[in-house]
């Protein structure tokens, strides 16, 4: 079997934006190595936040970290203190629940967030979300994960045009919301963005 020659290294993200999936749909022939030996860096709260849209617009769901902090995301555990994990599915739940496509991912993505304590660290979480997300997506090229220190390739800015979404009519089209985003609102059509 011959082996892949194109390799996108991204970063380790929680449900990043649709650019993240983006690069990888529009090269389907690469593997993606996922890295997870991403230098830890606190201002770096896209390793472990997303960003989605409630009733009253932009929310911030963020997966709290664990001290002491690990050298790299890959080793810096999620912190098992609080309930946040039954709050974070309460928050998507009030946002989404009423989209289209909720109730057709909402059991592919409901035993990542509830199921947590599974999860030592933030790498381990976002890759795990990262393969639902894929199987959601239909994108099926090789997938890795990478505890190794790396510095991944800056994930390339991109603006969807603006698509449906369920509390448009009051709020607007918010752009650069975390792919379930997408997927919720707009299920498989999510890929017709690609292009």
């Amino acid at each position: 079997m011959e082996e892949n020659k194109i390799i996108l290294k991204l970063p380790s993200r929680f449900c990043p934006p649709a650019a993240y999936y983006r690069m990888v749909a529009l090269n389907p022939d690469a593997t993606t190595v996922v890295c997870g030996g991403e230098r830890f860096d606190k201002r770096r709260k896209d390793a472990h936040r997303m960003t989605v849209a409630d009733t009253r617009g932009e929310l911030e769901l963020t997966v709290p970290i664990a001290k002491p902090y690990g050298r790299t995301w890959g080793d810096t555990a999620v912190s098992r203190h609080g309930d946040w994990w039954a709050v974070m599915w309460t928050a998507l739940e009030s946002a989404y629940g009423r989209t289209p496509f909720f109730e057709f991912y909402a059991d592919d993505f409901r035993p990542l967030i509830l199921g947590v304590e599974e999860y030592g660290t933030v790498g381990e979480l976002n890759f795990r979300f990262d393969l639902a997300i894929r199987r959601a997506l239909g994108l099926t090229s090789p997938v890795v994960y990478s505890p190794v220190e790396s510095e991944p390739q800056p994930v390339e800015l991109w603006m969807p045009e603006p698509y449906w979404q369920v509390r448009a009519d009051r709020l607007g089209f918010i752009p650069n919301l975390s792919i379930l985003d997408l997927i919720f609102n707009l299920g498989p059509e999510t890929a017709l963005l690609w292009r």
